[in-house]
């Protein structure tokens, strides 16, 4: 017996679509930033340890203060163990703190609204191209923005995220941008464009999976 099809709005599966998408970019986002490996490996490719004058567990254990502080349920303020830093220095970590929790919260909230839909059996053919394209298109563009301008993109970035200029830090007063230089967070980008390049294309293949299906029933 072929099973009865649900009747689904086109605004619906649109919808669905970009709560998908917005979770597997949140996601990827999240995991990127809690992956310390990454820049574990760093501390020797970029000789961070040379840069700092700090020793390599040394250079860790502050990187892991930052990491801690940027957790959702973490409430208390930013104390790096062995590195001085301003006050215009923790203002930026604060304002990157409340937009890591918006992050981790819309993470949150829309994967669990994506396996709401997933066990419901929300998620059409159409729903997941529509998030597989949104998924896909957005790290394209922004991959070949950093490709030909790394520099631009990341000003960009963050003159669109922050309301002062308190990211230019001066290693003098704020020692912690030595461990922290620009190709980590390239390095970063990267990851984050695979993450979420891999699950649309997921998206697409199960797409396909599904109309194939569905044609095979008719």
């Amino acid at each position: 017996m072929a099973r009865r099809q649900v009747s689904v709005s086109p605004w619906g599966d649109f919808l669905r679509a970009v709560v998908t998408a917005l979770f597997i970019i949140s996601a990827a986002v999240v995991i990127i930033l809690y992956f310390r490996p990454l820049y574990y490996l760093d501390i020797s490719i970029l000789h961070l340890d040379k840069a700092s004058g700090l020793d390599p567990s040394a250079v860790r254990r502050n990187y892991d203060a930052v990491c801690d502080y940027l957790f959702f349920w973490n409430r208390g303020e930013l104390i790096l163990p062995d590195l001085a830093m301003s006050e215009h220095g923790r203002i930026h970590f604060a304002d990157c703190k409340r937009i890591f929790d918006v992050v981790q919260i819309l993470c949150l909230a829309s994967g669990i609204l994506t396996l709401a839909g997933a066990l419901r059996r929300k998620h059409t053919a159409r729903c997941l191209r529509i998030a597989g394209f949104l998924t896909i298109t957005i790290p394209i563009v922004l991959g070949l923005l950093a490709f030909f301008s790394w520099d631009s993109l990341f000003v960009t970035f963050h003159t669109i995220l922050f309301r002062n200029d308190y990211w230019l830090f001066d290693p003098r007063t704020d020692p912690i941008i030595l461990i922290l230089p620009d190709g980590f967070f390239f390095q970063c980008a990267v990851g984050i464009f695979v993450i979420v390049l891999a699950g649309g294309i997921l998206c697409l293949l199960r797409a396909h999976k599904k109309a194939s299906g569905g044609r095979r029933r008719r």
